[in-house]
C-alpha cells in the first residue's frame, strides 16, 4: 500500500499514518501528530521516540515493526501533553518498509494515568526488591502453641506504606509479573523462617507456608527453583510448605502432579489450600501427595450455626486423617470458632483470633515468646 493511500486514510480517520524504514531506522508520522500528543516523536523521526510515549507494558508491540510482522493491536499512549489515549496500531511490512495507522481506539479511563503510574511503580518495586512477606500465625488447637506461619505478599512502596496482596496482585497478574512476586515472597519466607529457627533452635517443627499459582507450578523449572530457594536459605525442606488451591491444580493436573511429586521427593511439604471452594472432590486427595488440607473460611464461619457446614468439616477431617494428612481451619476469628474447630477434629487453625499478619520482626518475637492472650511459643 502506498504512502499516499495511508496518508489519505489517516486524514479521513483523524489518525496518523506511520512509516518506518528498517534499513535507515527513519520513522515518519504523517497527519496531526500534535493532536495525538506525538509532535516531538514525529520530529525526532525514531521508533524509540514513539516507544517512549507508550505505556511500559505495551512497548513490546513495536518489536513487530523491526521483525517485519503484521500488527493489529490496541495500546495505551501517554501523549507529550500527559494525556492518556487509547490507540489502535495496525499495519504491515512490504519490501523493508513497515506502514500502518495509529487510530483513536475508544474512551480513555479517568484513572488511566494513575493506573500507568502504579504499573511503573510496581515494575520498579520488583526490580528494587520491594516485594516481601508478612506472616499470619498457624496455631496448634490442642495446646494453642505456634506451629508455623503463612507468608502473605506485601509491597513496600516508596513512601514506606505497605500494600496488601489483594490490592496489587490483580494488577501483577494482568502485567504477567505475578510469578516474580511469588518468587520474591517465597524467598523471603524461606530466609525469615531460617532466621526464626536460629532464634529458637528448640522449635524444630516450626514451618513457613507460601502459595503458588497454576502458571508457576506448571512451569517445568518451578520445582527445581523452589528447592534451590529453600536450600539457599539453609532451611530444612520439611520446614517449608507449599500451598496450592484446588482451582489452580485443575488447570493442568498432570503438570501440577509432576511438580508436586518432585517437591515431595525433596522433602517439601504440600498443602491443599481453600478446600471446598473449587471442585471439592475428596477423592483428589488420593492422587496428589498433600500433607495438609486447609478448610476454607466459609465453612468455618458457617459452622457455628449451620449443621451442614459442621458435617462437611467433620467429613473432611475424617478423610484427610485417613490419608495421614493434617487439617487446618482458616478464618478462625473467635475463641468459640477455635473451640468448635478443635471439637470437629481440626489440628491447626489460623485467623484473627490468633493474629493478623505480622512483620518478619514481629513474627520472630512470636517464635520466641508467643503472643500474650493469643498463643504460646512453639513447643520444644
Amino acid at each position: 500500500m502506498s504512502e499516499a493511500v495511508f496518508s489519505t486514510a489517516a486524514r479521513a480517520a483523524g489518525a496518523l499514518a506511520l512509516e518506518w524504514e528498517a534499513s535507515s531506522g527513519v520513522l515518519t508520522l504523517t497527519g496531526d501528530a500534535g493532536a495525538m500528543g506525538l509532535a516531538i516523536a514525529a520530529e525526532a523521526g525514531r521508533l524509540d521516540a514513539l516507544g517512549e510515549r507508550l505505556a511500559p507494558g505495551d512497548r513490546g508491540a513495536l518489536e513487530a515493526l523491526s521483525a517485519g510482522r503484521e500488527l493489529d493491536v490496541r495500546l495505551r499512549l501517554i501523549g507529550e501533553d500527559r494525556r492518556l489515549r487509547l490507540i489502535r496500531l495496525i499495519g504491515r511490512s512490504e519490501a523493508g518498509v513497515w506502514r500502518g495507522l495509529i487510530l483513536p481506539a475508544g474512551l480513555t479511563p479517568e484513572d488511566g494515568l494513575e493506573r500507568l503510574d502504579l504499573e511503573a511503580e510496581l515494575r520498579a518495586g520488583l526490580e528494587a526488591g520491594a516485594m516481601t512477606a508478612h506472616y499470619q500465625p498457624i496455631v496448634a488447637l490442642a495446646d494453642r502453641r505456634l506451629a508455623g506461619f503463612e507468608a502473605l505478599a506485601r509491597w513496600v512502596r516508596p513512601d514506606a506504606s505497605v500494600m496488601r496482596a489483594d490490592d496489587f496482585m490483580p494488577l501483577a497478574m494482568e502485567l504477567g509479573v505475578a510469578g516474580r512476586v511469588g518468587m520474591a515472597v517465597r524467598a523471603a519466607a524461606a530466609a525469615d523462617a531460617a532466621a526464626w529457627r536460629a532464634l529458637a533452635p528448640d522449635a524444630g517443627s516450626l514451618f513457613v507456608a507460601a502459595n503458588a499459582t497454576a502458571g508457576e507450578i506448571c512451569d517445568p523449572g518451578f520445582a527445581d527453583g523452589l528447592i534451590a530457594t529453600v536450600e539457599a536459605a539453609a532451611l530444612p525442606a520439611r520446614a517449608f510448605k507449599l500451598e496450592i488451591t484446588e482451582t489452580e491444580i485443575m488447570r493442568d493436573p498432570d503438570a501440577a502432579e509432576r511438580a508436586m511429586q518432585a517437591l515431595k521427593a525433596a522433602g517439601v511439604s504440600l498443602a491443599l489450600d481453600d478446600f471446598g471452594t473449587g471442585y471439592s472432590s475428596l477423592a483428589r486427595l488420593d492422587r496428589f501427595p498433600f500433607d495438609t488440607v486447609k478448610i476454607d473460611r466459609y465453612f468455618v464461619r458457617a459452622a457455628g450455626a449451620d449443621a451442614s457446614a459442621r458435617a462437611i468439616i467433620t467429613s473432611v477431617v475424617r478423610i484427610a486423617h485417613s490419608y495421614g494428612m493434617g487439617v487446618v481451619a482458616e478464618g478462625v476469628e473467635t475463641e468459640a470458632d477455635a473451640d468448635l474447630c478443635q471439637e470437629l477434629g481440626c489440628d491447626q487453625a489460623q485467623g484473627f483470633r490468633f493474629a493478623h499478619a505480622l512483620s518478619a520482626d514481629a513474627a520472630g518475637e512470636a517464635v520466641v515468646s508467643g503472643v500474650a492472650g493469643r498463643f504460646a511459643a512453639p513447643d520444644a
